[in-house]
């Protein structure tokens, strides 16, 4: 299975994506907002999957994305939202993938849907779903 960073603002969804991926066999860390999770990674920790929700306080998931991968080229990201009244889910969600997210959900999504992504992610493929 793979090692997952969460990057999820909202308690209750980031422990949910925590006790499914738990679950699912994977080795997973969070992080409440992207300047945590650039903590994170710019301490050395590796993931093979990173999760970010696009809509976050201190730092989103767009510039969240774009300074992950300026630090880890290789990594595999999936992004969700459910936007918000700023921000459709749609829009943040074409700019990730736009920027290499290698798959986008958006909120609410099935479980299926989250774990089929996390496979595809960890066998090295882009996400067939749209």
């Amino acid at each position: 299975m793979g090692r997952i960073l969460i990057v999820e603002d909202t308690p209750l969804m980031r422990d949910s994506l925590v006790d499914v991926l738990s679950a699912a066999g994977h080795d997973v860390a969070t992080a409440a907002n992207g300047a945590e999770a650039l903590e994170i990674v710019a301490d050395g920790s590796a993931f093979d999957v990173i999760v970010t929700d696009i809509i976050m306080p201190e730092m989103d998931g767009i510039q969240t994305i774009i300074e992950i991968q300026s630090m880890q080229p290789e990594a595999r990201i999936i992004a969700i939202s459910g936007g918000s009244a700023r921000m459709e889910k749609a829009q943040g969600l074409d700019t990730a993938r736009r920027l290499g997210a290698v798959a986008v959900l958006e909120k609410p999504f099935e479980v299926d849907t989250l774990l089929a992504a996390i496979d595809s992610a960890l066998a090295g493929q882009d996400s067939p779903l749209p």
